[in-house]
């Protein structure tokens, strides 16, 4: 998930889920869609 990293503050975005700030929504980005299928899948 997005997060406050010390060097680059919250201009950075990291992680599977985006996060917009000012409504607390989180977005699955592509990366964790992608990740709920090799899930399913048991990796298959």
């Amino acid at each position: 998930m997005d997060n406050f990293e010390w060097a680059f503050g919250f201009e950075q975005r990291f992680g599977i889920v985006w996060v917009n700030f000012e409504t607390q929504e989180r977005i699955l980005k592509d990366s964790a869609k992608w990740y709920r299928t090799v899930i399913r899948k048991n990796g298959f």
